[in-house]
């Protein structure tokens, strides 16, 4: 039997009672606010929907997809899914180019744009029946495999379009990545790439072919505003990105280049762009450029433009000999900017312009097929390139290296550890993507000039498509140089030893050049000391003229160049 309540229990519970009550009113009385709200909303008169309506209303998003959209002024699809037409990262990267003007040389014309084939006259429209059509196959795939995830982005170029799919938060990227051949099977394609993930970013990027593929166009490139505000005499165009925008780059930043692609893969036809490139901003004072070419087939139209050092190289004891005396030529280079109290040979022609000293040149030594090289002069081949690679880029030498078998006995650790911007257009295994760009990717580019690009300063790889230019292009510009100016070839270079530059051994027994006396007499009968003097009245090319400025110097007819770079007459 339970204990009476006593009087201050009780009070404690109609307390409670009265609070209760209290309540239930204060609700009762919400409820009928809410009702009489709903009823004079409802007595308002609205005109029905109805089904036809003059805009359609976009597709229903997720809470998800809606918050991952990206801003940019092109439409959606019909699905939602935002479609770019500029990417961040490659829009940074291109920002690193410099601006300014290009001075025009005062007695060249450089070629003219006529010479190359004009684009045809298309929009750039994106099928967006199409783009739909693929995501909702892709994510159909990705669905059987138990991948879920949205496609937040996407994005169509001249060769590929990406689709950006954010996984679901259980999802394993390692995952995606191990699709790749079943995707390419199950979406019918040639071959498809994925990213996994995109450097920086959230998201996979899976690259898909389009159905049909856009041809670029040199001109289109050289034409560009990118190209043409570029302040680089060495600013070449690669092509464009997986967007469809003009993409170039500066090879005095670079400062080397390394290229793999197996025959057919447009190695050949990129090269080419680049070689036109130079052409198109460059006289032949300001530029000089060495062919090597082992199988005598891809350089052979440039012979005598008067840009070249020397005839297109094709045999490898030329070509190794040409790589060893630009060595020679750098250290020669480095010391005069030493005498001259200057870092690089930009600021070495500054100078140069003010005091009306002679400019040096930059030089583009161009390597075609490094693995002939490597087979008849390994150690040497290797030696040259790792010296010119560490050291020629304040002197102005600049090496682009192709290869079609990136193999590790031909693009030795060596080699690769001195040139990190690497270019790999199609390879044939994944094992040559990994030497050549560390990771795999390069075997499932599509040919056609379809490559992937390491920029300095990029956190990944860059995708891009070579401009195509043909043989006749070539042949026209060819020409128009041709015809301007004969080549002043220095075959010094070509010869062994170190007759083209600044080794300190033997140099007080070594055999006086053949021109010697006559470069003697012009010297004291004019009262000339400059290198482009000596240069223009024997006809010869400018590394031989500095080598027999130097030899006046060491038999004493000459001083040494003071801080000004000039010498004087001491007979």
């Amino acid at each position: 039997m339970l204990p009476e309540k006593g009087p201050a229990s009780r009070r404690v519970s109609n307390e409670r009672g009265d609070l209760l009550g209290y309540k239930t009113e204060l609700e009762e009385s919400l409820e009928r606010e809410e009702e009489m709200l709903e009823a004079l909303v409802r007595s308002e008169p609205t005109a029905e929907p109805e089904p036809p309506t003059p805009e359609p209303a976009p597709a229903p998003q997720s809470r998800k997809q809606a918050a991952s959209r990206t801003k940019t002024t092109a439409p959606a699809s019909k699905s939602g899914v935002k479609i770019v037409e500029q990417l961040e990262e490659n829009a940074k990267l291109l920002e690193g180019i410099e601006k300014g003007k290009v001075a025009k040389p005062k007695n060249f014309r450089l070629p003219k744009l006529d010479f190359l084939a004009k684009p045809p006259r298309t929009s750039k429209r994106v099928n967006e029946a199409e783009i739909d059509r693929k995501i909702g196959e892709l994510l159909d795939k990705l669905g059987r495999f138990k991948i879920e995830g949205d496609v937040i982005r996407t994005y169509s170029g001249p060769l590929v379009t990406t689709f950006e799919f954010k996984p679901a938060p259980n999802v394993k990227v390692s995952k995606i990545l191990g699709l790749q051949d079943d995707l390419a099977m199950a979406l019918s394609a040639e071959t498809i790439r994925i990213q996994a993930p995109i450097p920086g970013r959230d998201v996979v990027g899976i690259e898909i072919p389009n159905e049909s593929f856009e041809t670029i166009y040199l001109r289109e490139i050289l034409e560009s505003d990118l190209f043409k505000n570029s302040k680089s005499p060495l600013t070449v165009a690669l092509g464009k990105d997986i967007v469809g925008n003009p993409f170039v780059t500066d090879l005095k930043k670079l400062p080397h280049l390394l290229i793999a692609g197996t025959t057919g893969s447009g190695k050949s036809v990129g090269i080419n762009a680049m070689l036109l490139s130079l052409l198109y901003r460059n006289d032949p004072d300001h530029l000089k450029l060495i062919l090597i070419d082992p199988k005598m087939l891809e350089f052979s139209i440039y012979n005598d433009i008067p840009h070249l050092l020397t005839p297109v190289i094709i045999e490898p004891k030329k070509a190794i000999s040409a790589l060893a005396n630009m060595v020679h030529e750098m250290e020669r280079r480095y010391k005069v900017m030493a005498e001259s109290r200057v870092k690089n040979i930009d600021n070495y022609n500054e100078k140069a312009r003010q005091e009306g000293w002679e400019e040096m040149p930059f030089i583009v030594v161009v390597i075609d097929e490094l693995a002939d090289l490597m087979m008849n002069g390994g150690k040497e081949v290797e030696y040259s390139i790792a010296r010119l690679a560490q050291m020629a880029r304040a002197a102005g030498i600049h090496l682009i290296v192709a290869t079609q078998r990136p193999s590790v006995d031909v693009v030795t650790g060596l080699i690769k550890a001195n040139l990190p911007s690497r270019l790999s257009y199609r390879v044939g295994q994944r094992i040559d993507s990994k030497v050549i760009l560390d990771q795999m990717g390069a075997e499932s580019l599509l040919g056609r000039g379809d490559a992937l690009f390491t920029p300095p300063g990029a956190v990944g790889l860059v995708r891009l498509h070579a401009p195509w230019n043909s043989e006749e292009e070539i042949e026209k510009v060819v020409e128009f140089l041709k015809a301007q100016r004969e080549p002043e070839y220095d075959e010094s270079y070509l010869s062994d030893g170190s007759a083209a530059g600044g080794g300190e051994e033997g140099e007080a027994d070594e055999e006086l050049d053949p021109l010697y006396e006559q470069a003697k007499e012009i010297v004291i009968s004019d009262k000339k000391t400059s290198i482009s003097y000596l240069q223009r009245k024997l006809q010869i090319g400018y590394n031989r003229s500095a080598n027999l400025i130097e030899q006046l110097e060491r038999t004493g007819v000459l001083s040494a160049p003071n801080a000004k770079g000039q010498r004087e007459l001491l007979v």
